[in-house]
């Protein structure tokens, strides 16, 4: 009988031993766990560079830092790094955390102030916003539009000297571009536009805008925006984009690829040709391959 309690104090002594034992190895110190990351940055500009910024991080307990910057970029797993905004306006950085007990995010609001100049200057894009802004109209002159099978060629077809008159309701647009993040292209038609026969009418004179058919309504003044792809085109010059419906240079019918004579284009890809500074004015060739020959415009500053 002895034997028997003996023996059963031993087997409870080693079952308690044994759960000391796995409870001791699953058990964690409270203070292994770290708070939550608190996320925090700083933005300072960077002396000497022009809409730079300096970006740092100031949260707590983290250990990965993710930057949104604003259309600048995503960069991921650095606690210090740098932005670049070359326009004016105002634009909201992120910053994404992550720690062992969760993640956090901070945004900031940077506000500068004005485009940076250095990013314009010199630029096949500088030439044609002047940096800020900049109006263009069909150059007063024969040969301002013309067609033929190449580039800057109006074998097929040339305006004339008596055009400038006799089309004036083409002469008098207006086209503004402005260096801005909004990147903004304004047409305006002065109120009338010449009723060529594809237009569905045989005038062949200036008309108002108001005899427009709604298709062809969005041909009419208009706020749109552009795109510019530096040293692309033909001539390496660069290539104009502008984009929304009915935003056009020149002729109408005139788009990528051919011609439409009934309904607007979404967007029209002009390649740059030729770029003339004089003293008085700027000169501004533009060509678009209609698919067998190519239109090109010919554009001056005022």
């Amino acid at each position: 009988m002895k034997s028997f309690i003996n023996s059963n104090k031993f087997q409870v002594l080693g079952l308690l031993l044994f759960s000391a034992v796995v409870f001791s190895s699953c058990k964690y110190d409270v203070k292994d766990l770290l708070p939550a990351p608190t996320a925090s940055f700083t933005a300072t500009p960077v002396p000497g560079a022009s809409n730079k910024f300096a970006l740092a991080s100031t949260s707590q307990n983290a250990w990965r830092y993710d930057w949104d910057k604003s259309g600048a970029g995503f960069v991921q797993g650095k606690a210090l790094d740098t932005v670049y905004f070359a326009y004016a306006g105002t634009y909201t950085v992120k910053l994404f955390v992550y720690g062992q007990n969760g993640t956090a995010t901070a945004s900031q609001d940077i506000v500068v102030t004005a485009s940076d100049p250095n990013a314009c200057v010199g630029t096949q894009l500088g030439f044609i916003t002047s940096c800020t802004s900049k109006t263009w109209k069909l150059d007063p002159d024969a040969g301002a539009y013309k067609v033929g099978p190449n580039a800057d060629d109006g074998s097929w077809w040339s305006s004339g000297l008596g055009d400038v008159t006799g089309r004036s309701c083409e002469f008098n647009d207006e086209y503004k571009f402005e260096f801005s993040a909004n990147k903004t292209f304004t047409y305006d038609n002065k109120g009338d536009f010449y009723a060529d026969g594809y237009m569905g009418t045989n005038s062949n004179g200036c008309e108002p805008t108001a005899n427009y058919t709604a298709t062809q309504a969005p041909w009419g003044s208009g706020t749109f925006t552009y795109e510019f792809t530096e040293g692309a085109g033909v001539n390496n010059l660069g290539q104009l984009k502008v984009v929304g419906l009915g935003a056009h240079i020149g002729l109408q019918k005139v788009r990528n690829g051919g011609e439409n004579t009934s309904s607007p284009a979404t967007s029209i890809t002009y390649d740059v040709l030729e770029q003339t500074h004089t003293a008085s004015y700027d000169l501004l060739k533009l060509g678009v391959n209609i698919g067998g020959g190519w239109w090109t415009f010919r554009l001056r500053s005022f």
